[in-house]
């Protein structure tokens, strides 16, 4: 058994590499190493990352070509049902996930988290039980808040997006809306409150293709709300489109499953365009040099606005700095069901969020007693 350390760059791969190099070539490594049979050249896996690059590109656009408008309802309860039903039995959804599983488990980018585990199944659970929560909760609050801007602030919508041609519309909205959900994402982080929910997401340890799937509610909602805003006034015709949402949401969704896989990759030259695995595993990563960087969910607007971290080779660990934060530590149901109900009130009790934020600049004021007290107020900010 061979323990690999870090280079002096940080490098795991680097790491694996002088190790290698020092005659241990031959033995296996400890869960902390990167896997040698990915160790290939530079000019290889720049090659190889470039061709998953673009095969990802291709199967989001894909996911969207084959949602065919005219099978997904004109309303939107009847999209939502539709989305679903593609999600989970469209032959192209159900292939997209069979490839990134394979990715994960033949290009792993931490080898000791692959194959399944109860957090795994964990969250592929969420994206059951939660995904219905969460489009309750917005479906019921967005329509009232498109009544109140029309209301209150429809002289600030901009008229003329009814004119523009519907694909150059939803290529338009896809790039805002990005943008939006960037901005959310960031604000999310920033504010204090927002981050005891956002907080459930980026508690997971093991990162997976269904990692994207956990969410509280209650964030989901706080992210649409703040999306509905700008996109309302901006694009009030594409707003109002349910297909048109419903093609952008499987766009997005898929892409976003990818970036949060086990997968080592950063994409090759891409990575200079579209968040990668690699780069949003920095998002996630429990390590402080990386803290406050990489919102970005499909563009890369980190960079430019300076917030995007430059390393693009090291795959950290990730999570929150709680040894007790409710993880599921066998399959039983009823440990998914005590963790779920834990999750889900996590954000409302005030001592499992200061353990949480132990360490970092999401720690809460020594003074704060409870998530309703009169002086509750955060420092700092945390990616």
């Amino acid at each position: 058994m061979v323990v690999v350390p870090l280079s002096e760059s940080g490098d795991w791969e680097q790491g694996a590499t002088d190790a290698a190099d020092a005659g241990d070539r031959t033995k296996g490594l400890t869960m902390t190493t990167f896997d040698l049979r990915h160790t290939d050249s530079t000019a290889h896996r720049f090659q190889w990352e470039s061709f998953v690059g673009v095969a990802v590109v291709i199967a989001m656009a894909t996911v969207v070509i084959t949602g065919q408008p005219g099978e997904i309802g004109s309303d939107m309860q009847a999209a939502v049902r539709s989305a679903f039903g593609f999600m989970f039995t469209s032959p192209v959804s159900l292939t997209l996930i069979a490839g990134v599983f394979a990715l994960e488990w033949f290009l792993p980018a931490r080898p000791e988290q692959r194959g399944f585990s109860p957090s795994v199944v964990f969250d592929a659970l969420y994206l059951v039980v939660h995904r219905p929560m969460g489009i309750v909760l917005i479906a019921a609050a967005t329509q009232p808040l498109r009544d109140l801007l029309a209301e209150h602030a429809g002289f600030l919508v901009v008229d003329s997006s009814s004119e523009i041609p519907m694909l150059i519309l939803l290529v338009l909205g896809v790039a805002i809306g990005d943008f939006v959900l960037w901005f959310s994402h960031m604000v999310r982080h920033k504010v204090p409150f927002f981050w005891r929910f956002h907080m459930i997401h980026h508690s997971q340890t093991r990162m997976s293709i269904f990692t994207a799937s956990r969410d509280h509610p209650l964030d989901s909602l706080i992210e649409s709300l703040i999306m509905m805003v700008p996109l309302f006034f901006l694009f009030p015709s594409l707003v109002e489109d349910a297909r048109a949402l419903t093609l952008y949401g499987l766009g997005v969704t898929w892409f976003i499953r990818f970036t949060h896989s086990n997968v080592k990759t950063n994409l090759g030259p891409l990575r200079y365009i579209l968040v990668t695995p690699q780069s949003h595993r920095i998002h996630h990563s429990s390590e402080p040099e990386h803290w406050n960087s990489n919102y970005a969910n499909i563009f890369c607007w980190d960079r430019l606005f300076g917030m995007q971290h430059p390393d693009d080779q090291t795959y950290p660990t990730t999570g929150v700095n709680d040894l007790d934060f409710p993880e599921p530590s066998s399959f039983a149901p009823t440990e998914f069901l005590r963790c779920f109900v834990r999750q889900m009130i996590f954000p409302f009790d005030t001592g499992a969020v200061r353990r949480a934020t132990h360490g970092s600049p999401h720690a809460p004021d020594v003074a704060e007693e409870s998530l309703h007290g009169s002086d509750t107020r955060w420092d700092g900010d945390r990616g």
